[in-house]
């Protein structure tokens, strides 16, 4: 008994889809449908200016001077790490062109490897 009535239910309600889809198509509701979206849009226009002034308000003046105090301190942050971040790779590129120079004065030699033999002739 009680699919019964959830069965009936389901197909009045896929009638209405069907018959409401069926006479959105007729050119009558198509300028009923536009008043009806007109109308909808002017009251939500309404209502989206009243939250929008209350946010600006409300939420705004209180938000607004911690986020400019931590907005400082993010940009000294941001600062500090882009003069590391400089620094090291002014580093690894002067080492990287300190070995190249390196090798054109001292052709065929690993410098590495000649530290590590030579330190472990030491020993013997």
């Amino acid at each position: 008994m009680q699919q019964e009535k959830g069965f009936i239910k389901y197909i009045v309600i896929i009638g209405a889809i069907v018959v409401v889809s069926v006479l959105s198509q007729q050119a009558f509701f198509t300028t009923a449908g536009k008043d009806l979206v007109n109308k909808a849009s002017d009251a939500f226009n309404g209502y989206w200016a009243k939250g929008s002034n209350w946010a600006t308000n409300t939420l705004y003046s209180k938000v607004s001077e911690e986020v400019q105090n931590r907005g400082e301190m993010i940009q000294n942050e941001i600062n500090s790490e882009k003069e590391k971040i400089s620094e090291s790779v002014t580093e690894k590129v002067g080492d990287y062109f300190s070995g190249i120079a390196n090798s054109i004065v001292n052709p065929g030699k690993n410098n590495s490897c000649e530290t590590n033999q030579t330190s472990s002739e030491s020993s013997q």
